[in-house]
């Protein structure tokens, strides 16, 4: 089956077209791509075009690398992190380098809005008083939840969503890039609740013990989220990109019986909100999606990334369930794209793109944030055989 349709689209109308399985001149691309990937990429793959960020992100990767990467000091980790907030996004924005059809732009306060440097160590604090520390890895490990009784659930003051400063990275990208998707980063009930603002353990049990007590605390959470997709909406994002993690592997997090009373009306109402804004709506869910797929299709997701083939997730029985219904976001498998010969990892994008194009709703794209330990020669056939793709070279 052709994907191609007469006429060149502009990137954000591929988006739009794959969401809703309409016809388009080729399929749409995105790629995630994690802030020291990024500084890697600019330093050792393809520049930016901004000699300034090219520059620092040769020093900042530099750094790291010479450090021995997950050896190196806490402040060489965890600068890219900050420079990539704070530098609107630049990892993501850097994918339009690269082809892709759209960016994925986080809500304009910074994540790691208090941090502080003392003997070698980094401290941070973000906008929801979570307390964080720069672990063994390359991200900020949560340490100190700033829920810790049914007090603090029920008395949580949010951040105000509401200062019109705080949207400029969705103003200035579509100023930038009128013609390209713009997704804004949203939260959904369930993953920064259980795994930064409780506890994962404390929240697992406050689901059994109280009940209502979570439900009333998700449902001031979803009203914050949906505030901010709505100005982010109107700053110029045009897909709210909704986090929230619902598999392990082969299998889903929590019951499906309590999936379906603390999470479905919640993310409903957002996708809902979304969609009155005019907006289309991509859920990221990590881990085995299989049993909820008809639910995101009954509650009007547009897209689904990531689809993650190692948590189980088989591609063309979802596609052929549900490929006429739901767009997915997939394709480029990074967890088992590390470990493959090049040649493989060419083959297996080319089987998940020919998979896809069956009934037009998908969107070739990462299966989670591009890594910085991808090898070179991997990183290399990746870009290489998208952007065939994008040539038409296998249609």
């Amino acid at each position: 089956m052709k994907s191609r349709s007469k006429g060149a689209m502009t990137p954000k109308e591929r988006i739009h077209a794959a969401a809703r399985g309409l016809p388009s001149d080729r399929v749409p691309v995105f790629y995630w791509i994690e802030a020291h990937t990024g500084c890697r990429l600019m330093a050792e793959y393809r520049p930016s075009g901004h000699w300034n960020r090219d520059l620092a992100a040769k020093f900042l990767w530099n750094r790291l690398k010479k450090g021995g990467y997950m050896q190196a000091a806490e402040v060489w980790r965890f600068l890219p992190l900050l420079w990539d907030i704070h530098s609107y996004n630049f990892a993501n924005a850097y994918g339009i380098n690269l082809g892709a059809d759209m960016i994925l732009a986080s809500y304009a306060t910074p994540d790691y809005s208090k941090w502080s440097y003392k003997k070698g160590h980094i401290d941070i604090v973000d906008i929801y008083n979570v307390g964080r520390k720069i672990g063994g890895g390359i991200y900020p490990d949560m340490i100190d939840p700033p829920i810790k009784n049914l007090d603090d659930l029920k008395n949580f003051a949010f951040p105000d969503a509401t200062k019109n400063s705080l949207y400029n990275t969705f103003r200035r990208y579509r100023k930038q890039y009128p013609h390209h998707s713009i997704a804004a980063e949203a939260w959904g009930p369930h993953d920064w609740t259980s795994n930064q603002m409780i506890g994962l353990e404390k929240y697992m049990t406050w689901l059994v013990e109280y009940p209502d007590e979570i439900k009333s605390f998700m449902d001031r959470f979803i009203d914050h989220e949906i505030e901010i997709a709505r100005r982010s909406i109107r700053a110029g994002a045009d897909v709210i990109f909704i986090y929230d993690d619902y598999g392990y592997n082969n299998r889903p997090l929590i019951s499906m019986k309590m999936w379906k009373e603390f999470m479905y009306p919640r993310l409903k109402k957002q996708i809902d909100a979304a969609h009155e804004d005019g907006a289309l709506v991509c859920l990221h869910s990590c881990g085995y999606q299989m049993p909820f797929l008809e639910y995101y299709v009954e509650m009007g997701i547009d897209m689904l990334q990531s689809f993650q083939p190692a948590a189980g997730n088989d591609f063309k029985l979802a596609v052929d369930k549900y490929g006429d219904k739901l767009c997915f976001v997939t394709g480029i498998d990074i967890q088992k794209g590390e470990s493959m010969t090049p040649e493989e990892y060419k083959q297996d994008i080319l089987a998940y793109y020919r998979i896809g194009r069956a009934k037009n709703r998908h969107i070739l794209g990462t299966t989670h944030e591009i890594q910085y330990t991808m090898p070179e020669d991997n990183l290399r056939i990746l870009f290489k055989t998208v952007g065939e793709i994008q040539a038409g070279y296998y249609d």
